[in-house]
């Protein structure tokens, strides 16, 4: 156990972690900007040059007679490196249940033209495989131990935009779907390979300090339109139709049909819910056991009505049944002769390609810096880019999507105390295990409830950077 005097340090480093989580995005943007040019200002004392730690250290040594504490966060890890398998697989297993939902509704998000549905169910694995593949890369080589790296939402609307496009464009021209899914995936492995060149690139050359200061509006707004593009499409998963490429009007007009209000309703409520508990909660734990508990009030009702789970398919509360998904059934409509190689290089392919580096470098930034501000401990955004950059290209040439550090697991598992590679490694291994299995968690999981994870990112994002940014901005800015 740590003595009474790191216990002290510990809990003025979450102190301050606390206070920098207590400001508005404005001030938090102006820290992590800071911390990404200076990380190690962090820890300096302004007043005299003497780090905290150094500082901590003396007033300890004091305090227990001139005792050598050491540093008390290694004494920490120290302490948690002791934790068996068992608890390391219980994490993992965490993680795997809270991720699996959300990358069903990204697979959503990305492969949004109705020309893909026949076929979401195994193009979702898809997505769960890179995500498998991002975790591997982040386990091995990333500085951060617990990192939990996945298929995340900086990137989605771009390769949405690339998909929709390419459907579009083949379908025009009378073409098959095995072009449209081929060219798809082609493009969206290239736009990723190539996105984690300039990624690595960019770390190599120490452009993240360049990278930090683009501009709070410019950000901000960006992720406040991913906000509500998430809650578009997760609406849309839980009616079992397309919402995107509507306008605004078009998607209200649809919502506010009875039938279509009664199916999104659970979802809007169970996301609204989530953000909630995410945000006001005390307990790291209560977000992952509030996701549990909602399909579990589902299939709860389902038994105490009598309804079956064929029932509540047929009124469109579960997806419909499909013949069973594996990988092998994508490799079946892939094939490198139905390529449209000039859509792949077309100009709006590397027009939104363009844009999707610009946003994920700046994300990849903003979580790196957001990481180490949690932990209280400097961290190495050049170094951690890079390792960003070859997860993106490993994934790329797999055929996967880009991806990142996911911040709110990383921080989960940090909380936990278990610091463990294993727990990554574990984590990708069960990613392996829902891509090889059969099982089309469409059929089985409420689609309320695979909507509501994307319902619940989208409203945190607009609410952060819609309603909390307000006070930070100028008028001409906010607008």
């Amino acid at each position: 156990p740590l003595s009474h005097a790191s216990e002290e340090y510990v809990e003025e480093l979450r102190d301050h972690k606390r206070s920098h989580s207590a400001q508005d995005p404005g001030d938090q943007a102006n820290e992590l900007q800071k911390l990404l040019r200076h990380p190690q200002t962090l820890y300096s004392d302004s007043s005299n040059g003497n780090t905290m730690m150094q500082q901590k250290q003396h007033e300890s040594q004091s305090n227990l007679h001139q005792q050598q504490l050491g540093n008390p966060i290694n004494e920490k890890k120290n302490e948690v490196s002791k934790g068996g398998f068992l608890y390391y697989f219980m994490y993992a297993v965490l993680n795997t249940m809270m991720a699996v939902p959300s990358l069903y509704g990204y697979a959503s998000v990305i492969f949004n033209h109705d020309v893909f549905q026949p076929h979401i169910a195994t193009l979702s694995k898809l997505v769960i495989w890179s995500s498998g593949v991002h975790q591997m890369v982040f386990c091995i080589i990333s500085s951060i131990s617990f990192a939990k790296a996945e298929v995340q939402d900086a990137g989605l609307l771009f390769l949405s935009v690339m998909s929709h496009f390419i459907a579009e464009q083949i379908l025009n021209d009378d073409g098959s779907i095995e072009e449209i899914i081929s060219t798809t995936i082609v493009t969206l492995s290239i736009a990723t390979a190539s996105l984690g060149i300039i990624l690595m690139l960019m770390g190599r050359f120490h452009c993240a300090d360049a990278v930090s200061y683009l501009p709070l509006p410019v950000v901000g707004g960006y992720l406040a339109y991913i906000g509500y593009f998430c809650v578009i499409a997760g609406v849309g998963l839980c009616i079992s139709k397309s919402m995107i490429g509507g306008g605004f009007l078009s998607d209200m007009q649809l919502l506010m049909q009875k039938e279509a209000f009664i199916l999104a309703f659970p979802g809007l409520i169970a996301g609204a819910i989530m953000m909630l508990v995410a945000r006001y909660a005390q307990s790291d734990i209560t977000l992952p056991l509030t996701m549990i508990i909602i399909p579990s009030i589902f299939y709860t009702i389902l038994y105490a009505t009598g309804t079956t789970l064929d029932e509540a398919r047929e009124s469109n509360w579960v997806g419909q049944t499909t013949p069973p998904s594996s990988i092998s059934v994508l490799f079946e409509l892939f094939d490198l002769g139905h390529v449209r190689w000039a859509l792949v290089l077309s100009q709006k392919c590397v027009t939104v390609w363009v844009g999707m580096v610009f946003v994920v470098s700046f994300s990849s930034c903003l979580d790196v810096a957001a990481i180490s501000m949690d932990m209280g401990e400097p961290l190495d955004v050049n170094k951690e880019l890079i390792t960003v950059g070859l997860s993106n290209l490993v994934s790329g040439l797999l055929l996967g999507q880009s991806g990142s550090y996911i911040f709110s697991t990383t921080i989960l598992t940090y909380r936990t105390g278990f610091h463990s590679r294993w727990i990554g490694f574990i984590g990708a291994l069960m990613f392996l295990a829902v891509v090889i299995s059969k099982v089309n968690l469409l059929e089985i999981a409420p689609l309320f409830f695979l909507g509501s994870t994307l319902i619940f990112i989208g409203i945190d994002l607009l609410y952060e950077w819609i309603v909390e940014v307000y006070h930070r901005l100028l008028l001409s800015e906010y607008i």
